[in-house]
């Protein structure tokens, strides 16, 4: 279960990241959909798997070259979270609570990165609080959970449940949410509007992490 959730939030991670080579790969050979579609069904999730799957199948029955599926998911990407003015969504947890970068929800976050043993690189240009970085650490967190329980480490299972309950409940919730909000409203892209429906879903008030 674990690692399902691991998976799935990295998943999540790499959609919210600007796109590349190797995200578009994914989505046109069908892994994205097929992967993320069987960890929201594993985990209980199965009306928005069923979604997933046909986003999946949509995307194989029309099929488009790399270059141009790439070319509109960076459009579209670009234009939500960088050019539209005011902004259609938010990239940044400190820009939705604060209104501004490197706030303190940045350092609360960052803090939580330290606490977990983690150090960002010096050439790792994105602010701790971008999404897609919050994201990537919950699904560390699962990683470090599932790590404790084949050691049989109790401490080590605790501290990483610890961990996600303060991701999630502190940064994660309120503030995915409005991302999924957002790009519901806002997104052209069949991608991304799948993807806030995950978002939505995933974070809403009464489904836990």
């Amino acid at each position: 279960m674990q690692e399902t959730k691991a998976t799935l939030y990295s998943l999540l991670a790499k959609a919210m990241n600007y796109p590349d080579d190797k995200l578009v790969d994914s989505i046109a050979n069908g892994e994205f959909a097929e992967t993320l579609a069987g960890s929201l069904e594993a985990l209980g999730q199965g009306s928005i798997g069923s979604d997933v799957r046909q986003f999946g199948r949509d995307m194989r029955r029309k099929p488009i070259k790399r270059e141009s599926l790439l070319l509109e998911l960076e459009k579209d990407y670009t234009w939500m979270f960088f050019a539209s003015k005011p902004r259609a969504a938010y990239l940044f947890e400190s820009v939705y609570r604060e209104g501004k970068l490197l706030q303190d929800s940045t350092f609360e976050i960052a803090g939580l990165y330290r606490d977990a043993g983690l150090v960002l690189n010096e050439d790792f240009r994105l602010p701790p609080d971008h999404i897609a970085v919050e994201l990537e650490f919950l699904s560390f967190l699962f990683f470090k959970e599932l790590e404790g329980d084949k050691k049989q480490k109790k401490e080590m299972v605790a501290y990483a449940r610890e961990l996600q309950a303060a991701v999630v409940d502190r940064h994660l919730r309120l503030f995915a949410q409005n991302v999924a909000e957002r790009l519901t409203q806002h997104a052209k892209t069949p991608f991304y509007k799948t993807v806030a429906r995950v978002l939505g879903t995933l974070f809403s008030q009464d489904v836990p992490a």
